[in-house]
């Protein structure tokens, strides 16, 4: 057994962007998923060889990966559903592809990140006004996490407070989910609204 760290999954995905080998990479996580023994999750290293495939276009392979990460029920960043939706999309499955989107759906998360995936993946595939709805909400929400976590929210009796850690990783995914609401805006004929003034913000201040 193997002991695995975020930082070893990280070094590998590093060099893999400076060779270009997915396959390579894809394969030798594929072996540390059947030997991983702590450090982190089994799903989240067959999640990330699934990424590697699908790099390597190889979207089979890393649909059989994407599923068993979702089998698995470990845990990973993000909903691996979106993942194996994107790879079905790829594959042609559009109405497994869609369940999926529709699975994650109800079950109303609460990680920003999982709305990007969504968003990036129906944007993909030509779906501009679910892109547009998914950005949104992941936009809804991190807006949300910051309130709270800043105490202008109070928390619902019963609730449990925001970790400012949670509410500032969830800000990592913010620029992302704008721009690709951008996008979408722009395809659909939309006016720029308040969010669109906030992407324009966040570029202006990332810039001084």
């Amino acid at each position: 057994m193997t002991h695995v760290t975020e930082d070893d999954l990280d070094d590998l995905e590093f060099d893999t962007l400076r060779t270009g080998d997915h396959i390579a990479a894809a394969r030798r996580l594929a072996e540390l998923a059947d030997a991983v023994s702590g450090g982190v999750s089994r799903a989240n290293v067959l999640l990330r060889a699934g990424e590697q495939w699908q790099h390597a276009g190889e979207h089979d392979r890393a649909a059989q990966f994407y599923r068993r990460a979702v089998e698995d029920g470990g845990e990973t960043y993000g909903d691996p559903r979106a993942y194996l939706a994107d790879a079905l999309f790829e594959l042609g499955h559009v109405a497994e592809a869609r369940a999926l989107v529709s699975d994650i759906r109800a079950d109303e998360p609460r990680d920003p990140e999982v709305y990007r995936a969504v968003s990036e993946t129906l944007y993909a595939h030509g779906d501009v006004l679910g892109a547009h709805e998914w950005s949104t909400n992941g936009v809804d929400i991190v807006l949300v996490l910051r309130d709270r976590a800043a105490g202008r929210i109070p928390v619902r009796p019963g609730g449990e407070a925001v970790d400012p850690d949670d509410a500032a990783l969830a800000e990592d995914s913010l620029e992302a989910l704008l721009r690709l609401r951008y996008r979408a805006r722009m395809d659909l004929g939309r006016p720029e609204d308040d969010y669109d003034a906030m992407l324009d913000d966040l570029l202006k201040n990332a810039d001084t």
